[in-house]
């Protein structure tokens, strides 16, 4: 596959990496690897090793939405594409509601690729202080 190829592969996976979060979790198993690997900075509730499916992630996504009132993602800038490395990453902010009053959440996503799928999920996040400003210190989305 030529650099144009790769290059446009890793757009159309982010693109729809994003529908996914932003209400479509079956979209997992045409998008996922049948072996995934999902990484979180901090250890949680969520044992990643379990993430490891494209049906796994399909239930990942759909429990971590249900968690909340309102939940949409956008992207203003990148994705940027790594065509040697097969891999995709860029910032997004999620604009979401668990409680009744609206939160902002600044992250940033990298997935890598393989064979026009995704093989691995890193992804970091914050929510934003009430003036809506970019976060100083990272914490994980899910």
């Amino acid at each position: 596959m030529n650099n144009d190829a790769v290059y446009e592969m890793g757009l159309r996976l982010w693109i729809d990496w994003t529908v996914m979060w932003n209400g479509k979790p079956e979209l997992a198993r045409s998008l996922v690897a049948d072996t995934f690997a999902l990484h979180l900075p901090t250890p949680g509730a969520l044992d990643q090793e379990t993430i490891g499916t494209p049906e796994a992630v399909e239930r990942w996504v759909t429990s971590h939405r249900a968690s909340f009132v309102r939940l949409s993602f956008e992207t203003h800038c990148g994705p940027f594409v790594d065509t040697k490395r097969q891999v995709v990453a860029g910032p997004w902010v999620a604009h979401a509601s668990m409680d009744g009053s609206p939160r902002v959440v600044c992250g940033m996503d990298t997935i890598a690729f393989r064979d026009g799928k995704i093989i691995e999920y890193w992804t970091l996040s914050k929510e934003a202080d009430v003036f809506g400003r970019w976060p100083t210190g990272i914490l994980v989305r899910p």
